[in-house]
């Protein structure tokens, strides 16, 4: 008898059937996984490129604010220890003072001259003056005195000088604690001056003569006598001595009285402020300025100490940051901007020059009305987005490739199980198939049947599942074959 040509065919069908909705579940999670990554990952890419340009600008922001607080506390020390001063001024003009006067008072023309006055010991020539000075004494000055009547002066303000020589003590103090301090000085009302380090401020006999310098008549002096006691903030400024950039910080100062005695200020360098914003760099060309609270340029990449002097000689005044922020021959800022960046609030403006546009930081210092600046393209900024999209895109790749290996070898693992779990169900089927077909062969051929052709195997008879109740139906069946088989 010949084999059923569909012998296996239900094996077959239980695989493929298994096959088919492993592939189909698999594939319509990797279809949807695939799906879902494209649209997170472009999602990503669009909001990570813009929390990229706001986190540049946020930088921007703290990096002008941390700028400006390097200058604050610069200040804000500066403005201590001229404040100790005009403290200390006022006690020995308080009538209740117990001051010992000081017999070491020093005209100032002598510093410079020489000729037949007194000047202290060590007077030296400093070549960042470039003048003569004392660092141990400071020096007075009055208008209308010369070499040659000065003693006439000094009588008539000797009790002033001697209690006023006092604060030497003091300026030393303040020049250690802080060097950038150029000038300290003490103004009374009637024009008398004292100046620390001592030196020559009235010029030679010809100067004094017939261009006296009268301090209470100088914008600054003015400045900060109207301050009535608050710390005033004036400048920048060249000083007319040796064209460096100055600010003034100062306040009036009175007697127990509440008289006006004048005033106690000093003038502090700004060349240590100004390396601090100039060595600032963002990215690759952005860079930092420190404006006055009118635009005046305190430190700008652009605006070296030529360019200060000439404007001071030709306008009086320091450059603009409108002056200097140009596109081709007008201002690349609007006046509206302009009143924004000076509004004393922090904030971000943008702006275009040279065809090219920038994102200029702007953020107050906190004292004297000063304005840190952080300018940088914006095509530098927008230059790391093109990278930040690469690596997302190569993320979502490597995403797509583990969702194909994971669809992949979970249809290899299913065919495996498939076969295994085929075996399982169609083996013993086919074994007894095979089984039946034998002892019905040999019945038809009238032929003695074989002793194990009649015994189901006890592996399947042990089965405590639907298989094991068909191999044992079974084993009645072929039970009852061997009993009516002729012996």
């Amino acid at each position: 008898m010949e084999k059923t040509k569909k012998k296996g065919s239900f094996r077959r069908n239980v695989i493929a059937t298994f096959l088919v909705i492993t592939i189909l579940s698999l594939g319509a999670t990797g279809f949807i996984s695939y799906q879902f990554i494209g649209l997170i990952g472009s999602s990503t890419t669009s909001q990570s490129s813009l929390a990229l340009e706001e986190q540049i600008r946020r930088n921007m922001e703290i990096t002008a604010e941390e700028n400006a607080d390097v200058i604050k506390q610069k200040l804000q020390s500066a403005e201590g220890l001229v404040s100790a001063i005009a403290e200390e001024c006022e006690q020995l003009f308080d009538s209740s003072s117990t001051y010992l006067p000081r017999s070491n008072i020093y005209y100032d023309y002598f510093f410079q001259y020489g000729a037949a006055g007194t000047y202290p010991a060590d007077t030296h020539y400093d070549s960042r003056y470039g003048i003569n000075i004392s660092w141990n004494y400071s020096s007075w000055y009055i208008p209308g005195s010369d070499s040659t009547n000065y003693a006439t002066y000094y009588t008539a303000n000797q009790e002033k000088l001697e209690r006023v020589s006092n604060l030497d003590f003091m300026f030393q103090y303040v020049h250690a604690q802080l060097p950038e301090f150029r000038w300290l000085y003490v103004g009374f009302e009637n024009d008398l001056w004292i100046n620390y380090p001592g030196s020559s401020v009235g010029g030679t006999d010809t100067d004094r003569n017939t261009d006296p310098w009268y301090p209470t008549g100088d914008e600054f002096y003015q400045a900060i006598r109207a301050g009535m006691g608050e710390m005033v903030y004036y400048g920048p400024y060249l000083d007319p001595i040796d064209n460096v950039l100055l600010m003034s910080i100062g306040r009036a100062v009175y007697d127990d009285t509440a008289t006006l005695i004048g005033i106690v200020a000093g003038d502090i360098s700004i060349e240590n402020i100004r390396s601090k914003i100039l060595d600032v760099q963002i990215l690759e060309t952005g860079y930092a300025a420190l404006v006055t609270q009118s635009g005046e340029i305190l430190a700008h990449p652009n605006v070296d100490d030529d360019v200060y002097e000439r404007y001071d000689t030709q306008f009086g005044r320091l450059p603009t940051l409108q002056e200097f922020e140009v596109d081709g021959t007008t201002s690349a800022l609007t006046t509206v901007q302009m009143n924004q960046i000076l509004s004393g609030t922090t904030g971000t403006i943008e702006f275009s020059k040279d065809n090219k546009e920038f994102i200029l930081v702007h953020t107050p210092v906190g004292v004297g009305g000063y304005i840190c600046i952080i300018i940088v393209p914006v095509e530098e900024v927008q230059e790391a987005i093109p990278l930040l999209e690469a690596r997302i895109t190569e993320a979502n790749v490597a995403a797509t490739m583990f969702i194909l290996a994971i669809t992949v070898g979970g249809i290899a693992l299913a065919a495996v199980v498939a076969v295994a779990v085929a075996n399982q169900i169609t083996g013993p089927l086919q074994y007894l198939m095979d089984l039946a077909t034998r002892n019905v062969s040999a019945m038809i051929r009238e032929e003695k049947l074989d002793a194990e052709d009649l015994q189901v195997d006890k592996r399947y008879m042990d089965k405590d599942d639907e298989i094991g109740d068909l191999a044992r139906a079974f084993q009645g069946m072929l039970d009852s074959i061997k009993e009516d088989e002729p012996q």
